[in-house]
C-alpha cells in the first residue's frame, strides 16, 4: 500500500505528537528554512510555505482532527485498491461448442428474429429527431458582477479615518500586561491600512488590538502580553485582506531581569517581504 503523505511528514513528527512537540518542530524547521536566512533560495521559500501550512493545520485542534480523518480515509481507499488489484482478473471465454449452438439456434428461428428486428427498426425510425441546438451557449443562472470595492468614508467608530497612526477608540485594548512590543511597518506601501493584532491562544482566534496606519507610516504596540499572534489587515485602497504567519512573543526571566520580544513586521506591497502573508476571507477579519 502506498504511503499517504501528511502534514505530520512535513513537520517530521509522529501522528500522535502532542502540541508542544509540534510547536518545537515548527520552530526548528522555521529557523532552518526561513527566507531571511536563505535569501534568494527558491527551494527554501517553497519549503517554508509548506511548513507554515502544516503548522497552521496541526496547531488547530479542529483542523488537525479533520486532517486525521482525511488521512484515515485515504489509507482505507488505498487499501481497498490494493486488495482489488491483487485479485486475478476473471477471463471467461465461450467455448467453441457454445458458439456453434448459438449460431444454429438463430438459423432455426430466423423468421422470429427477422420479425423482431423489423419491429425494432419501425420503433426507432418513428421517434422524433433531436432538435438543433440554440444559436449561442445557454446558461440557466445569470452571472452577476461582484460589486466594486469602495473605500469606507469613515472608520468603524463612524469617525473620519485618523490623520496619523493610532488605535481605533471603539475597540477594546486587551493583552496589555506584558513587556513585548510589536511594530507594524507600512513604510513600503502607498495605501492606508486597517490592522488587527489577533491572539491565537485558546480555541478561537480574536483581535486584541485594532489600529490604523497611514501610507508610508508605522505603529508600535507596547506592553503586549506573551503568547501566539498574527497580524491581519485590510488595504484601504483596494479592499484586499491579508494575514501574516503566526509568531510568538516570549518573556524569559534571567539573572538581569526579564528578556522579552521586540518584533518589527514590514507590510510589503510585493511578496517575499520579511513577513509571509496569506489571503484572508471577510469572515476571518
Amino acid at each position: 500500500m502506498s504511503q499517504v503523505y501528511t502534514h505530520y511528514d512535513n513537520l517530521k513528527v509522529a501522528r500522535n505528537a502532542p502540541p508542544e512537540v509540534i510547536r518545537a518542530a515548527y520552530k526548528t524547521l522555521s529557523q532552518k528554512f526561513h527566507p531571511d536566512r536563505n535569501p534568494g533560495n527558491v527551494d527554501a521559500a517553497r519549503i517554508m510555505a509548506l511548513i507554515n501550512t502544516s503548522y497552521e493545520v496541526l496547531s488547530d485542534p479542529d483542523k488537525r482532527q479533520e486532517h486525521d480523518q482525511w488521512v484515515a480515509l485515504q489509507e482505507r481507499m488505498a487499501a481497498r485498491e490494493t486488495n482489488v488489484s491483487s485479485q486475478p482478473e476473471p477471463s471467461p471465454r465461450p467455448t467453441q461448442t457454445a458458439v456453434i449452438g448459438a449460431v444454429s439456434h438463430v438459423f432455426r428461428n430466423w423468421v422470429l428474429y427477422g420479425f423482431a428486428g423489423l419491429m425494432v427498426w419501425a420503433w426507432a425510425t418513428d421517434k422524433p429527431s433531436t432538435p438543433p441546438p440554440g444559436p449561442k451557449p445557454y446558461q440557466a443562472t445569470p452571472v452577476f458582477e461582484q460589486p466594486k470595492y469602495v473605500r469606507p468614508s469613515a472608520a468603524p467608530n463612524d469617525q473620519p479615518w485618523p490623520d496619523s497612526a493610532g488605535y481605533i477608540p471603539i475597540f477594546p485594548r486587551t493583552h496589555a500586561n506584558g513587556l513585548s512590543t510589536v511594530t507594524v511597518d507600512n513604510s513600503q506601501n502607498d495605501s492606508d491600512v486597517f490592522v488587527k493584532l489577533v491572539s491565537l491562544d485558546g480555541p478561537n482566534a480574536f483581535p486584541v488590538r485594532v489600529f490604523f496606519i497611514p501610507a508610508f507610516g508605522q505603529f508600535t504596540l507596547n506592553k503586549v502580553t506573551a503568547g501566539s499572534y498574527d497580524i491581519r489587515y485590510r488595504n484601504l485602497n483596494n479592499g484586499g485582506l491579508s494575514r501574516s504567519e503566526a509568531f510568538d512573543l516570549e518573556e524569559t526571566p534571567t539573572h538581569e531581569g526579564t528578556q522579552f520580544s521586540n518584533i518589527t513586521m514590514t507590510l510589503y506591497k510585493v511578496q517575499n517581504g520579511n513577513m509571509q502573508t496569506y489571503g484572508l476571507s471577510e469572515a476571518e477579519f
